[in-house]
């Protein structure tokens, strides 16, 4: 009876702890595609967002990373899109997009997620309009002729799981950088 009691003490406490490591490699393996998940979201989603209004490219495309509700309420996306844009009056070719994710959290178990990254396009390949290019050099010199720059910025993101995908619900913007 004592052998048998040791034995099953044994094999209990090693089933305890593979059960233990197991748990904690499941939360670790759901953890990374989340973090996956979102990074690539992110990426995608922000340079779409940036084409739409550089290059005045369909919106309708932006809700496959946008729920429609933030979607409607970005000021940012209204200005671009809107005549008053800053890069209206320019044939943007072509940018480079950046996205550099500083902090991320989501537990496996919840349908929301937080994330903090900074978004930069270091590159805007464009002319100003040859209809326009008299009225913007008189304005703005012979620097004008070329695409103003794209606020480099922190923003915060909260993102939702909608039907088992990831969706940016809100953009809150920290801080423009230098």
């Amino acid at each position: 009876m004592k052998y048998l009691r040791r034995f099953l003490f044994f094999i209990a406490s090693r089933l305890f702890w593979v059960t233990v490591i197991s748990a904690l490699l499941i939360v670790a393996f759901y953890m990374a595609m989340n973090a996956t998940n979102i990074h690539i979201l992110l990426t995608d989603g922000m340079k779409a967002r940036a084409g739409v209004i550089l290059l005045q490219q369909d919106a309708s495309e932006l809700t496959k990373f946008f729920k429609r509700d933030y979607l409607e309420s970005d000021e940012q996306l209204r200005v671009g899109m809107s005549e008053s844009s800053p890069y209206a009056d320019y044939d943007i070719r072509s940018f480079e997009h950046r996205i550099t994710l500083e902090w991320m959290w989501s537990w496996p178990w919840e349908n929301a997620a937080r994330a903090d990254f900074v978004e930069e396009v270091p590159a805007i390949d464009g002319q100003v309009k040859s209809a326009r290019r008299e009225e913007v050099v008189a304005a703005g010199g012979e620097a004008a002729v070329d695409p103003p720059a794209w606020p480099k910025a922190r923003y915060r993101a909260t993102l939702t799981r909608v039907d088992g995908q990831w969706k940016i619900s809100n953009l809150q913007l920290i801080e423009y950088l230098p």
